[in-house]
């Protein structure tokens, strides 16, 4: 394991980064500087580390740089510490805040202190991070651009129906009809986007192999398999089923303490809920299509179960199903089939 001389907190804004160092994660030490989110403050920032860790001699570039996710924030700087072969971390902001207790009041020049103590204090357990691959980056972009336009095509359906069904027709006559001829504009985007999608799995034969794999379960259809290749980074990011359940919010846990606290496992508020709600679709499709999962639905409901639960559990089994698949490399079985 490398040893880490050095620990740089980043806080990022739209504007500016604020980096703080720290040797021994103590706040009373550490020097804090700003800079502009752009390459020019970038290489100012590693100009500045260098001349910090001449002075107290440290080893060359035993450097560990800790940020929070922010989006597309943080874009330019990973990129940057990437090609400069600087390892660092992204962790959920939750995070970081959970793991230093108490704190009052707010700045970025604070944060970044947290965020280099956080480092320090944790330095043996966290992990590298890098930036997918382009075409992972690609698909994430199109995935986000085609949610926000069926968005707003929704947006305008619902309103012009409604506009049309109470209101009087001279009203509202060229609102209705501009509205539609928008949603027509916007369903043909949403199908090219689709065909770029395509396009881009098509081109990458890793990709087409993982995507051919996953949508070999009933339920994953494509929008839902890119979802998952693209939140795995192509089911590298997560080593088993369980861990990505827990990613997403559907793994079940217990809350038990002494005599006065015993909970049934139940779900975490916390998760990535854009993945709960595609896998919400991906088993209304699973239960329709695979007699196996139909049948255990329809067998839980009967004894009383909560349908929201068998729901989660259904979710679940096609996690565990899509996982499979792609670490065995063979297609998905239905084993009823051969009964």
């Amino acid at each position: 394991m490398k040893k880490y001389a050095l620990f740089i907190g980043i806080d990022i804004s739209k504007m500016w980064i604020d980096v703080s160092l720290s040797l021994d994660g103590q706040k009373p030490d550490m020097l804090h500087q700003q800079f502009d989110n752009q390459l020019k403050g970038f290489k100012k920032m590693l100009k500045w580390i260098e001349g910090f860790a001449r002075h107290k001699r440290l080893a060359t570039r035993h450097w560990l740089f800790c940020m929070e996710h922010t989006g597309v924030y943080h874009l330019p700087l990973c990129c940057f510490l990437r090609e400069q072969q600087l390892g660092y971390v992204l962790e959920t902001a939750l995070r970081i805040h959970k793991s230093l207790g108490l704190k009052r009041g707010k700045d970025d020049k604070a944060d970044s202190m947290d965020i280099a103590r956080y480092a320090y204090l944790h330095r043996k357990e966290l992990k590298m991070s890098d930036l997918p691959e382009h075409a992972i980056m690609k698909l994430k972009n199109l995935l986000a651009f085609r949610a926000r336009l069926i968005k707003h095509k929704n947006a305008l359906k619902v309103a012009a129906k409604e506009m049309a069904d109470f209101s009087i027709p001279e009203w509202i006559e060229d609102i209705v009809e501009d509205s539609a001829h928008i949603t027509a504009a916007v369903e043909a985007k949403i199908r090219k986007v689709e065909k770029q999608l395509k396009k881009i799995i098509a081109q990458q034969a890793e990709l087409q192999q993982i995507f051919d794999l996953v949508t070999s379960v009933k339920g994953i259809g494509m929008i839902s398999a890119m979802y998952l290749i693209v939140y795995t980074n192509a089911f590298r990011a997560f080593p088993d089923a369980r861990k990505f359940a827990c990613y997403i919010g559907i793994a079940p846990f217990f809350r038990k303490s002494g005599s006065s606290t015993d909970q049934p496992a139940k779900v975490s508020p916390l998760g990535n809920r854009k993945l709960k709600s595609v896998l919400s679709n991906a088993v209304m499709a699973a239960i329709k299509h695979d007699q196996q999962l139909k049948a255990y639905y329809l067998r839980k409901l009967a004894e009383g179960k909560h349908k929201f639960s068998v729901m989660n559990a259904v979710k679940n089994k096609l996690v565990s199903r899509v996982f499979a698949t792609v670490n065995r490399k063979t297609p998905y079985i239905e084993i009823n089939a051969y009964a």
